[in-house]
């Protein structure tokens, strides 16, 4: 199963989907063939997840029955796409988690996990504009594998962890260096409005790959700059949720961004930041590719 979160029209009214037959279908509409208003009115996947397992596992049942003959279908050229996830309680992400990413940014390899936070106001859609602030001029992308949490987890073992995930997603952790590498805390370089573009779709953790037979590729103006397999983090997915709930409540609808390989612009001989008009492409496999181009100097 495959969600969406898709504005309605041209508000900003967003209401879950689940891919069917190459296109879209709203919940809404499933919900109400099938006599289930518990899965009615969900705007997102945080959404889904609050309202319990059982809401999920029916979910499945009435997307895998869902056809393009019986439902109405939003062909993905005309969908306008929300983040899957509208307001997260937390988003936490995880730095410097692969060794090539550790030595083209000249780091030292962390002692421990390195986590840093973003905001709700971080977040654009896919298709959405990244804006270029113009308290920066050194723009870079960063694609990563996010997970977003299913069901409460605190001092959750790695060993029971899988269990708590909702589904995957794509990520990219948009970084101001200057503003990164010239202030004590990461917040203005990680955390500005945009800074984090997320989707398009989320796949839901029971029709899932293994993450280590994921791989991500970033193309940016159709140039690859990062593949990898995300079997090359250092901690894995289970040992950062592990690590996280022993002292922080992860919610339904949390996400955490779990780092980024090699390719950014930082690494590069000379760095090449991103510049307005800049189209930012991210894959992950079985997600889909999220697409969005840096707007000009705001």
């Amino acid at each position: 199963m495959r969600l969406a979160a898709l504005y309605r029209g041209e508000t900003r009214d967003a209401r879950l989907h689940v891919a069917v037959d190459g296109g879209f279908v709203a919940v809404d509409e499933l919900a109400a063939a099938a006599r289930r208003p518990d899965l009615a009115g969900l705007r997102d996947v945080g959404d889904l997840y609050a309202r319990g397992a059982d809401a999920v596992a029916e979910l499945r049942t009435l997307a895998a029955s869902a056809t393009a003959a019986t439902t109405t279908v939003v062909a993905p050229a005309d969908a306008r796409y929300a983040p899957p996830v509208l307001h997260p309680g937390k988003i936490i992400c995880v730095g410097l988690n692969y060794a090539d990413h550790i030595a083209e940014s000249r780091a030292e390899p962390p002692e421990r996990i390195v986590l840093f936070a973003k905001f709700p106001s971080c977040l654009i859609g896919h298709g959405d504009l990244i804006r270029y602030p113009a308290i920066t001029s050194q723009l870079d992308y960063e694609g990563e594998l996010a997970v977003v949490i299913g069901r409460p987890a605190s001092h959750v073992p790695a060993s029971e962890a899988l269990d708590y995930i909702g589904g995957y997603t794509v990520i990219n952790d948009v970084s101001a260096r200057d503003l990164q590498f010239s202030e004590p805390q990461w917040i203005r370089g990680k955390a500005l409005d945009t800074f984090a573009p997320l989707g398009p779709v989320l796949l839901d953790a029971a029709a899932a790959p293994p993450v280590a037979e994921m791989r991500l590729r970033t193309l940016v103006n159709g140039d690859v700059r990062q593949d990898a397999s995300c079997a090359q983090m250092i901690t894995g997915v289970p040992e950062l949720i592990a690590y996280i709930s022993a002292g922080i409540t992860l919610e339904p609808g949390d996400i955490i961004a779990t780092g980024t390989p090699s390719g950014v612009a930082l690494g590069m001989n000379p760095p090449a930041y991103l510049e307005p008009g800049d189209k930012v492409s991210i894959e992950i496999t079985g997600i889909g590719e999220l697409v969005n181009t840096v707007a000009g100097p705001q």
